[in-house]
């Protein structure tokens, strides 16, 4: 019904924003969040945040992490009771401030956009390991927000069919289709797309459900596996689908008491032929070249282009960038500002080169903090949690690697993998 409303009253986006943020608030304080209401809040606007930005309902751009941030800090405030500090992650964050010393705007319209679009990433990732760094909670209560954050992307599948051409009447060629996305970022609605991906195959192998029924669960995965091919936009479904191999894959390895071998081919040849047939579906109306897209291939010429789409040559720009600066780097949000004055790719993709750029070594040492404190953590926790932690983890870095932070997904999903679970998740056998 979202969908469908916001799709024929787009200017009800923004008001609504504000009535589920308002919402949220007042619950969150009433109930003193002693029930998680600040993390199910907040999973539910992870969800929702590229429904409102592709429809305005956002009053500036990065308010869905913004929002992350809020709903998770009020929630630490009302508990009033005293936390374990993820120390770490606490030094992680000092590390990106010295930078700020060499930034050089022209002004401060520049440093509010540039500052924001790269920094409010880190700061909803911080915010985030804060809130659930050793936080106790059962598994299902952990599902639970998963499925929350899972729901309104039903909405953003229903949107995205409503004012989108249908898929077999789209021209398509070999670049990020921006029709199938409804005009907004390709890349973003595949990300989101893979999120769901891997929500959902994880709610099916672990016998639960996000729409409430194995069919509609079922028919959700293929949705998204279709909408999000349809982008043209590789890194979402690659992630999502690499995530769902390596939830597979762990649960075999560190479960296998209680999965026999009939049940892990069952749901590997499952989740194969679901992929395959969504595949070959979204292959055929465009005429192959969903195969010579992920090939890298040109379709007019039949010739092999540049696979990265540009992504390698800002890669390289901003390693450059390090090199230069290799100190204190060249300061938050510098990376657009200096491509935007010498002509260049604006915008960067991979969080981990923007932050050698912008920070210099300690951007080295906030990287190795950010890597190695979450590897470790679950190394040292139950086993039977490495499949979910790992493939979570997996898709918060395979992000952060080809689209940096821009969304509110990478930074609130890392925080959540800290969480101490009560009972330990097998699958039904």
């Amino acid at each position: 019904m979202l969908g469908f409303v916001i799709a024929t009253y787009r200017d009800l986006s923004f008001p609504f924003g504000l009535v589920i943020i308002t919402t949220a608030t007042v619950h969150i304080l009433y109930s003193r969040n002693k029930n998680n209401e600040a993390a199910y809040w907040a999973a539910y606007v992870v969800g929702l945040e590229i429904l409102l930005r592709m429809t305005g309902g956002f009053l500036v751009y990065e308010a869905g992490k913004y929002s992350v941030v809020f709903l998770l800090v009020v929630g630490l405030l009302v508990e009033r009771t005293p936390r374990p500090q993820p120390l770490p992650i606490l030094l992680y964050g000092f590390l990106l401030l010295p930078s700020f010393a060499v930034v050089d705007f022209p002004d401060f319209l520049h440093f509010r956009k540039d500052v924001s679009f790269n920094l409010s990433g880190p700061l909803s990732l911080l915010i985030s390991t804060f809130y659930f760094y050793k936080r106790f909670q059962n598994i299902d209560s952990f599902v639970s927000i998963l499925r929350v954050m899972a729901l309104p992307l039903v909405s953003v599948i229903v949107y995205l069919m409503l004012v989108t051409p249908d898929l077999s009447e789209i021209e398509y060629g070999t670049q990020s289709n921006f029709k199938a996305s409804a005009g907004f970022g390709p890349n973003q609605i595949s990300i989101i797309m893979g999120l769901g991906i891997l929500i959902a195959g994880l709610a099916l192998y672990y016998g639960k459900t996000v729409t409430g029924f194995f069919v509609s669960d079922l028919l959700f995965l293929v949705l998204l596996i279709i909408r999000g091919l349809a982008t043209f936009s590789r890194g979402g479904m690659i992630g999502g689908v690499a995530s769902l191999g390596i939830l597979f894959l762990l649960s075999f390895l560190f479960t296998n008491k209680v999965i026999s071998w009939p049940k892990a081919l069952a749901y590997g040849l499952g989740g194969f032929m679901v992929v395959l047939v969504s595949w070959n579906y979204v292959n055929e109306i465009s005429e192959n070249r969903l195969q010579y897209r992920y090939q890298g291939i040109n379709y007019r010429t039949g010739q092999a282009k540049e696979i990265t789409s540009g992504r390698l040559l800002i890669l390289e720009h901003e390693l450059n960038l390090f090199y230069e600066n290799p100190v204190m780097g060249i300061g938050p949000g510098m990376v657009r500002e200096i491509a935007l004055r010498g002509n260049f790719v604006a915008n960067t993709h991979s969080e981990y080169s923007r932050t050698l750029a912008e920070h210099g070594l300690f951007g080295v040492a906030a990287l190795l903090i950010l890597v190695i404190f979450p590897i470790r953590y679950v190394l040292g926790q139950n086993k039977d949690l490495y499949p979910i932690r790992f493939a979570i983890l997996f898709l918060v870095f395979f992000t952060m690697f080809h689209s940096a932070m821009r969304l509110a997904m990478p930074g609130f999903l890392y925080g959540l993998i800290f969480f101490l679970p009560s009972v330990s998740p097998r699958p039904k056998a």
